[in-house]
């Protein structure tokens, strides 16, 4: 299957979880493009780094300054987007394989497995949590205001 098919994939499972967890239906297409732009970039970061854990950083990167960019200018909380939108990047498979595993006796694959796992969800947390910095680093004006005129804090907080 090539890159804008699994692109498109993405989108329309990403669209569903954000059904499940009850997003509100303007911020559904906006969800579901954020998990287009999650395995994009993860499909790009792949090819040109040659890395699982660097491909899965740069798209969590990605996905949070897409959803704090889209908080600010929908006003809506940016955990609603990336909840949804980091779906197509959660190692799913790599956590059943090594519950498979270990159930199976297989400790040492099922370490390896594991390891592999953990490494891809630590990417994704470190890639959010630059996402999130940067966000913090973001000039005034990008920032959303309060009622009284006063910063409401960096985007999506």
């Amino acid at each position: 299957m090539n890159g804008i098919a699994q692109m498109g994939v993405s989108a329309m499972a990403t669209f569903g979880f954000a059904l499940i967890f009850r997003a509100k239906p303007r911020d559904l297409p906006l969800a579901a493009a954020g998990g287009a732009l999650a395995w994009g970039m993860r499909l790009f970061a792949g090819a040109w780094s040659g890395s699982d854990p660097m491909a899965y950083f740069v798209a969590a990167i990605a996905v949070g300054l897409y959803a704090e960019l889209v908080a600010t200018l929908m006003r809506t909380p940016a955990t609603v987007i990336i909840v949804a939108s980091i779906i197509p990047l959660v190692p799913g498979g790599g956590m059943f394989y090594t519950m498979s595993q270990a159930t199976a006796g297989d400790a040492s694959a099922a370490a390896g497995t594991g390891f592999a796992t953990l490494m891809l969800a630590g990417a994704i947390a470190a890639g959010l949590a630059v996402a999130a910095a940067l966000a913090r680093l973001a000039p005034k004006g990008f920032r959303r205001r309060t009622n009284r005129g006063r910063p409401a804090g960096p985007i999506g907080v």
